[in-house]
């Protein structure tokens, strides 16, 4: 039996690391790093507070880790940089990647965003390798990680995936317009997507994270691809 991956997960009292606790339940080790205290621990879970601004917590945190899911931000599409994206967005990024480098992690996921590319219109169902299009500074700093991962994976043979999230609150209750594009993503596909980037084999990837829809304003065909992705819900999946 292999050993049990041990991951780090920053943002690890935010709403998506709640996703994949809820979803993964013991299949990983997972250290919970955070500026605000983690709740209800499970005993394969440990917390450490964490400032993500700080590149000697970050090391320390990244002690004997397989992989780092970085998901720490800023995510508002209105936040101010100098407030706070060159802290959080600008310098957190770079500092995930480099502790990452520094403590021999094999892998970093670094969570972007479909702010990387929202200029393009509502009907393109883009794929991975279009240019970035950002809307706003947020997007921005996106596209700032994007490249950080190009950078890490190319010189210092660190793997590196990238996600560009949708919304993850798709809602199996509600009723939503297949022909509208969407770019939602259920909790399960969210948990799923992180998983089949903790294993994948892949030195470098920007995928979508987005659920199977009719019309998807993010093309999934090659996280499929790449990673395996099944989606489990999603306009299409509705009869």
């Amino acid at each position: 039996m292999s050993e049990q991956k041990h991951i780090l997960i920053t943002g690890g009292a935010g709403f998506v690391a709640g996703m994949l606790r809820q979803y993964w339940g013991a299949t990983y080790r997972l250290r919970l790093a955070d500026v605000n205290p983690v709740k209800n621990l499970a005993d394969h879970e440990e917390f450490v507070q964490m400032d993500i601004t700080n590149l000697d917590e970050f090391q320390a945190a990244c002690q004997g880790i397989h992989t780092v899911i970085h998901l720490a931000a800023d995510r508002s599409p209105r936040a101010d940089f100098y407030e706070t994206l060159l802290d959080l967005n600008i310098i957190g990024a770079y500092n995930a990647f480099h502790a990452a480098h520094l403590c021999g992690c094999k892998r970093i996921v670094f969570a972007s965003s479909v702010n990387a590319v929202l200029g393009y219109p509502g009907d393109s169902s883009i794929e991975w390798d279009v240019p970035v299009f950002p809307t706003n500074v947020y997007g921005a700093t996106k596209c700032w990680g994007e490249a950080l991962a190009r950078v890490y994976s190319e010189t210092h043979e660190l793997s590196c995936i990238c996600i560009r999230l949708g919304g993850p609150r798709w809602n199996a209750d509600e009723i939503y317009d297949p022909d509208k594009p969407s770019m939602l993503i259920s909790p399960r596909d969210t948990a799923q997507l992180f998983q089949k980037c903790v294993e994948a084999d892949t030195g470098f990837a920007i995928v979508h994270g987005v659920s199977d829809h009719k019309k998807s304003y993010l093309g999934i065909d090659a996280t499929r691809e790449v990673l395996g992705y099944t989606p489990q819900d999603g306009t299409a999946k509705r009869r």
